[in-house]
């Protein structure tokens, strides 16, 4: 009887913050049996349902409190969802076609850096790996990454009024900038 292959992703953090314009690395990592060539390594990227950065606000905290991810928690439909990089083997990396002119790229066995991340980039990272042969284990992990501006990261820290006024319907003040 052959042994059934068995893969295995990880992934140290599946949270990540960032600034705007800074570099990151979501780090993913693989175990396989398959032979390496055969193995496709595939980062996609979907948008939030609705952005963490409001995670203050009453209506978020409500559906954390049913157990619900607020930020996850909606139909591919509802948001982007595109391939931001595959790689098969060691072959050289494929860029997604929103991101052909971006410096991102595969290192180590799967881990995605993104040099000079943009606004947009906010949102959740899946990396998942197709090892020819694997049929039992688990294909895929996810990373919530949260871009922040400078000021953004500061104000979400340590001074909730303008996420708090948001939610209830309020606009902040023209003095305040940012």
């Amino acid at each position: 009887m052959r042994e059934t292959l068995k893969l295995k992703v990880t992934v140290p953090h599946t949270e990540r913050h960032t600034m705007l314009f800074a570099s990151v690395t979501l780090r993913c990592d693989y175990s396989t049996t398959a032979n390496l060539q055969d193995v496709l390594v595939t980062w996609r990227y979907k948008s939030f349902c609705l952005d963490p950065v409001f995670f203050l606000s009453s209506a978020y905290q409500a559906a954390l409190g049913l157990k619900q991810d607020p930020a996850n928690d909606c139909p591919d439909s509802q948001r982007t969802v595109r391939i931001v990089i595959q790689k098969r083997g060691l072959n050289e990396a494929i860029l997604g076609t929103e991101y052909r002119d971006r410096k991102i790229y595969v290192q180590n066995n799967a881990d995605l850096v993104i040099n000079e991340v943009m606004w947009w980039d906010n949102g959740m990272y899946f990396c998942s790996i197709d090892a020819a042969g694997d049929v039992v284990g688990d294909s895929d992990k996810e990373i919530r990454l949260i871009v922040y501006r400078k000021y953004q990261h500061t104000e979400a820290l340590f001074n909730h009024k303008n996420i708090i006024d948001a939610d209830a319907g309020h606009t902040p003040s023209s003095s305040q900038t940012g």
